[in-house]
């Protein structure tokens, strides 16, 4: 479902312009093809439904056309199509980097309670 209140806050239209500029307004999909194609959509990679923590995160945001953004989502069920996990794929390391830090924070939280 689809946060109507973050897509039309202030921090995210900055972010998406931000975005935009930096990918200079072109797919970065249809750029992998040497095609060019006018971006209007900065895609989740990693879906901000299920990770809202990288909803401002420059490393998890793609400049896309509608076309492709359309095809890095199972619009039935809202998950990553085939494409979108190649991408997904492709920021692991990022993605890693971002989440080993929270699994440290959260390892300590736990070994704080047992100890108690």
């Amino acid at each position: 479902m689809t946060d109507v209140k973050f897509y039309k806050s202030p921090r995210w239209l900055a972010k998406r312009d931000s975005i935009l500029r930096r990918d200079k307004y072109e797919c970065q999909n249809c750029k992998r093809y040497f095609k060019n194609k006018e971006a209007k959509t900065v895609h989740h990679i990693y879906f901000y439904e299920d990770y809202p923590k990288l909803s401002l995160v420059s490393w998890n945001l793609i400049s896309l056309c509608n076309e492709c953004h359309n095809k890095m989502h199972n619009r039935f069920d809202d998950t990553p199509t085939k494409l979108g996990i190649i991408l997904q794929e492709k920021k692991k390391k990022e993605f890693e980097n971002w989440l080993t830090p929270l699994l440290i924070v959260i390892k300590i939280e736990v070994l704080r309670e047992r100890l108690g």
